[in-house]
């Protein structure tokens, strides 16, 4: 049997590391030190672009995890145009196909902001289960500083699960994100 080729995929949260994003970044620095995976991705766009003009997401979390390992990993693919959780993980799973010659070989593990994480969980089941031979093999690894009510991301639970059968809803979330970005 072959062995199982780990992938990573971060999601952003911010574009600043002077909030709990560097302690989030700290310790999928930590993870992929001790797990040396595969393929690592980092996904997340320009989402606060009056306060970080020309940062991304995605930039930003692979430029301060990569300067904190003391290997150089594999593969490493920066994702710069998802502004939603949806897209993080619709993009993530396109890389993922790309950069993958096998099926049903992979183990894969996603970071992501705690309160999003059913989020997470339910787009990697529609997404990226061709990956791998068991859902058991799609983790996900959680940090909480997310100030504002849990209960908001029902509604985003709700919207990703009709995004899936209406890709339009989801064009529609990024399109208003980008939109959003320009003031935060």
């Amino acid at each position: 049997m072959l062995e199982k080729k780990h992938v990573v995929v971060v999601c952003g949260y911010g574009c600043h590391l002077d909030t709990p994003l560097k302690p989030y970044l700290d310790r999928i620095a930590q993870f992929i030190e001790k797990s040396k995976p595969f393929l690592i991705i980092f996904c997340g766009g320009a989402t606060q672009k009056k306060t970080a003009h020309g940062v991304t997401e995605a930039r930003l979390m692979a430029r301060y995890v990569l300067s904190k390992l003391s290997f150089k990993p594999s593969f490493v693919e920066v994702e710069e145009t998802s502004y939603t959780t949806f897209k993080n993980i619709n993009q993530a799973s396109k890389i993922i196909n790309r950069n993958l010659a096998w099926k049903d070989e992979s183990q894969i593990t996603i970071f992501c902001e705690a309160t999003r994480s059913a989020n997470i969980i339910m787009l990697a089941r529609h997404f990226m289960t061709e990956f791998v031979d068991s859902i058991d093999n799609i983790k996900v690894e959680t940090d909480s500083w997310e100030r504002a009510d849990p209960f908001k991301q029902v509604w985003n639970l709700i919207y990703n699960k009709l995004a899936l059968k209406l890709p339009y809803l989801a064009e529609r979330e990024q399109k208003r994100r980008i939109r959003r970005s320009e003031f935060i």
